[in-house]
């Protein structure tokens, strides 16, 4: 049998394979690659975690993998079941920054995923170390990012312990906060902040007020 690419081997023969793979090979890599995608997104919207509220942490300390699993368990004792599935659940994740000569391109990397978080208008709550605070805070627009902590917060917090820009506080300092260290969270340089909700999905609202009961409970309110 004659082709444009030269006469082809007996089928199912090792000359056979090697030829296909060598002119074929996009002919099959990418239907394949195709179909992968569109059954890991399938699953994932069938296997999707109905989360009550969500959180991200952004510093240099590494949780645990007991850790990760115990924090969203403390922390959904503090929230609603806003969805009615008789079960109240926490996504808590973190992103972890090296700062390390060699780990430029992974630290900026990480830098992308946290900013992804806040165009996916999912999380609500947000806890920097105070190297991340800094940097976040260094930014331009924070008033159309955060919320100002007297928008939130049922009790404010002395002043010492709120992060201000511009003379507006929009963190607040999580150092010596008993709810956070029973979550078995180091505390001493931490900071929340409320995102704004941008979000337009039908139960944002309720999940915006989860978060919010969450954040007061994380400051001892």
């Amino acid at each position: 049998m004659a082709e444009k690419y030269g006469e082809v081997p007996k089928k199912f023969t090792s000359a056979w394979f090697d030829y296909v793979w060598t002119y074929y090979k996009w002919h099959i890599v990418i239907p394949l690659a195709v179909l992968l995608f569109v059954l890991v997104t399938v699953y994932q919207c069938t296997h999707r975690i109905p989360y009550d509220t969500e959180v991200i942490y952004a510093g240099h300390t590494v949780f645990t993998d007991n850790q990760m699993k115990e924090i969203p368990k403390g922390m959904a004792a503090y929230c609603d079941d806003v969805n009615n599935d008789g079960q109240t659940l926490v996504s808590f994740d973190q992103i972890n920054f090296r700062d390390k000569p060699g780990s430029e391109e992974l630290d900026y990397n990480l830098q992308m995923k946290l900013d992804l978080q806040f165009q996916r208008n999912k999380s609500f709550l947000f806890i920097f170390d105070k190297e991340e605070t800094d940097l976040m805070l260094a930014r331009e627009k924070e008033d159309l990012i955060y919320y100002p902590v007297s928008d939130w917060a049922l009790n404010l917090p002395d002043d010492g312990k709120l992060y201000k820009k511009n003379g507006i506080a929009y963190g607040v300092s999580l150092a010596d906060n008993e709810v956070i260290k029973s979550l078995g969270i180091r505390s001493e340089d931490l900071y929340l902040f409320v995102r704004i909700n941008y979000s337009t999905e039908e139960d944002a609202d309720i999940k915006y007020a989860n978060a919010i009961k969450l954040a007061n409970a994380l400051m001892g309110n």
